[in-house]
């Protein structure tokens, strides 16, 4: 069964969702679009704006924030693989799941045109009270 996350202020920093739920299984999903007004593509690249890889990697994070809590602490990504280029405009469809043997990573891939665009791994962890 999934939850669908509540719809209001969906928005992040330069992208939109329109879709967000999780899994009893802490599967996340979610359908994204990066605006061609977006200011991640402001000097990336005037002529040939494309979706930054931070900006990906940004947006991974902050969906597991909106749908596990803000009490995440981002450890690191690992084995990023940046295969297709994402241009303005095109919708994006994420998946992050649970990784295999690790209780605390996350396996990730975004799809734009049906074709896989990124893949890796996030390490994160729970703060709890009187955690840095």
């Amino acid at each position: 069964m999934n939850s669908s996350v509540d719809m209001a202020d969906l928005s992040g920093p330069g992208y939109e969702i329109s879709e967000l739920g999780r899994s009893k299984a802490s599967v996340i999903t979610a359908q994204a679009i990066f605006g061609s007004e977006s200011p991640w593509f402001d000097g990336h690249f005037p002529d040939n704006p494309i979706v930054p890889g931070i900006a990906q990697m940004s947006m991974i994070f902050e969906l597991m924030q909106r749908t596990m809590g803000s009490g995440l602490k981002l450890e690191g990504f690992k084995r990023v693989r940046f295969k297709q280029l994402i241009r303005p405009d095109t919708p994006i469809s994420v998946l992050i799941k649970p990784a295999k043997k690790s209780p605390n990573r996350f396996e990730y891939q975004l799809t734009a045109d049906q074709k896989i665009a990124c893949t890796g791994f996030i390490d994160i962890r729970m703060l709890h009270d009187g955690d840095i």
